[in-house]
């Protein structure tokens, strides 16, 4: 994720952005009132679940994480320092018993297409948890020729902070 990341950001300097422009949550939430964008969610499925959403989002993973297990020795062992010295490892440190790879939906632009047709509409909004991965997803659908927007701040700091409407009201 940070090589994809450092990528977009490098190609956002040299070649800019190239989607619509960033919308409020109050912009966002009156478009898509309106029926003029659908708001898609571009998290991954755990965050999407478990961290919430908002009013209407659609999610569409961008990018999902699969996670292989390390051997069996390395988290008996692990398990064992957490027992010997009293105290639970971190979420960093319980991330090194796996070997992460981010995996790009290949089906990302023909699903957010398919939404859209059945929305009915001719634009979509694109949100993550604070920006850089909407940016991302809405830069990939601007070249494809769709109408994007980049949700300003995300979902943490946009949406929730804008006391709009989701699953943990």
């Amino acid at each position: 994720m940070k090589f994809l990341m450092t990528l977009f950001f490098l190609s956002t300097l040299v070649f800019g952005n190239s989607y619509e422009a960033d919308v409020s949550a109050q912009e966002a939430y009156n478009m898509q009132k309106e029926g003029k964008a659908i708001i898609v969610d571009v998290r991954t499925t755990l965050e999407f679940i478990y961290t919430g959403h908002g009013e209407g989002f659609i999610n569409i993973p961008a990018y999902e994480w699969t996670y292989v297990p390390k051997s069996i020795e390395t988290r008996v062992q692990s398990a064992d320092y957490e027992i010997k010295n009293s105290k639970v490892k971190d979420h960093k440190a319980s991330m090194k018993l796996y070997n992460a790879k981010e995996v790009i939906n290949k089906n990302f632009v023909s699903e957010v297409m398919k939404a859209m047709k059945i929305q009915g509409v001719e634009s979509v909004i694109l949100v993550c948890r604070s920006g850089p991965r909407s940016i991302s997803a809405a830069n990939i659908l601007a070249k494809e020729g769709i109408t994007a927007y980049n949700l300003e701040d995300g979902f943490i700091f946009g949406w929730k902070e804008e006391k709009m409407p989701w699953d943990g009201q």
